[in-house]
């Protein structure tokens, strides 16, 4: 695409080394909601090839397919792998000064089917306005073209590496620093973040072990080591023209899960792969009994989209071994008398801290929620009593975990 961005270097070759591109006109419209999701697009330096801007499409094929995947509104919102007026930031992270730095942050310029024909509806939009070009619609088309342009341009004018090193262990590896940098955020009130990361784990994952057990409890292991904090963020991985075994992958899913973080994908980028956006979220807190005479501060965050799926949904409690946070998959359905939870048995709740592959499901004794894997939940729109709980495993006296939680947002 750069071809066709070729017009566009020389305007936005203004922009200076260092100088982020910020273009937030769209994250807020009079009379219509904010986007519930902010996506941030981080990059590895050590993962780019070098190249031009001229040449960056052709070096960087999978880098430039994310970019405009995300960036090009049109192409975005048709594939559902962005909401409207959702937040996207790029940001170079680079492992040896520990820095990341954002290069590009801006609203994605656009308004739902619904939502523009709503403003024709109110008669915001005729047909001299059409004419003149002042209609929304053609205010979006400008305001798109210059956002995809100007994202594609700094992200060509990375300079790129093109190496790392591995380690003595993964959390010795630039690929690990890379990730610790990333953090929780500053965390957006009334919003989940969506983490994509342009990094290839290459000799970062020399070190894990080959067998499917070992490999899975390394990952747990080392990430206590790291004490690294993701903020609950859904995260998909593009290894940048690395490949990353089935074994390696399990690692990495432990590592990240204990980190704050819900491995969805590992791959080229491609939008069959990204969870759909949000259109509400619901959080309660409350307490949750870990035996009869222990109470655990509790926190539930259940975002859902358009049909009713949970997307970006955690379970949080502090337990004897600090916080212990756990996705959550299923639906969480809602009508004018309150919301319904289910749970699904596949999204294995308790189950994904597992370390033996298989498809029965195992007791963990030091697993959350003994590896339970089911959790449902009624709310009257105040308050949500719930119960976490497994055919198969059975934990404390009742079987069961009963909590009830209320609404905190």
């Amino acid at each position: 695409m750069l071809g066709g961005c070729d017009d566009g270097i020389d305007k936005v070759g203004a922009t200076g080394p260092g100088e982020a591109v910020k273009l937030d006109a769209f994250c807020t419209m009079p009379g219509l909601k904010p986007a519930l999701r902010e996506t941030v697009l981080v990059i590895d330096e050590n993962s780019v090839k070098p190249s031009k801007p001229e040449t960056f499409k052709t070096e960087n094929a999978e880098l430039f397919a994310v970019v405009v995947g995300l960036a090009d509104a049109t192409r975005a919102l048709d594939t559902g792998a962005m909401a409207p007026r959702e937040h996207l930031t790029i940001a170079l992270a680079n492992a040896q000064t520990g820095g990341l730095s954002p290069i590009f942050s801006g609203c994605l310029p656009a308004m739902s089917k619904e939502e523009l024909a709503e403003r024709k509806t109110k008669g915001e939009d005729g047909a001299m306005d059409s004419y003149f070009g002042s209609d929304m619609g053609s205010k979006l088309e400008e305001a798109r073209s210059s956002f995809l342009t100007k994202a594609v341009l700094m992200v060509a004018q990375v300079a790129g590496t093109g190496g790392g090193r591995g380690g003595d262990s993964f959390n010795d590896s630039n690929f690990a620093r890379t990730i610790k940098v990333i953090g929780p955020g500053a965390g957006t009130a009334g919003q989940i973040r969506r983490l994509i990361v342009f990094a290839n784990p290459g000799g970062a994952l020399s070190s894990v072990p080959e067998d499917f057990v070992q490999a899975r409890q390394a990952g747990f292991d080392q990430a206590q080591t790291a004490q690294t904090n993701l903020g609950m963020s859904e995260l998909y991985l593009v290894p940048g023209g690395g490949t990353v075994g089935n074994t390696q992958r399990a690692f990495l899913d432990a590592w990240f899960l204990s980190s704050g973080a819900d491995l969805r994908h590992v791959g080229a980028f491609t939008p069959d792969s990204l969870a759909k956006a949000p259109v509400r979220i619901n959080s309660y807190t409350g307490q949750l009994p870990l035996s009869p005479e222990v109470m655990s501060p509790m926190e539930l965050r259940l975002p859902t989209a358009a049909d009713g799926s949970l997307v970006g949904a955690w379970i949080s409690y502090t337990g004897s071994k600090g916080q212990r946070r756990t996705p959550i998959a299923g639906q969480f359905a809602c009508a004018s008398d309150g919301c319904e939870l289910r749970g699904d048995p596949e999204g294995t709740l308790g189950q994904r801290w597992r370390t033996e592959p298989g498809m029965q499901p195992q007791p963990l004794v030091d697993g959350p929620f003994g590896g339970m894997r089911l959790i449902s939940g009624k709310d009257d729109g105040q308050t949500l009593k719930g119960r976490i709980y497994d055919p198969i495993i059975y934990v404390g006296e009742t079987g069961d975990i009963s909590f009830t939680a209320k609404r905190s947002n």
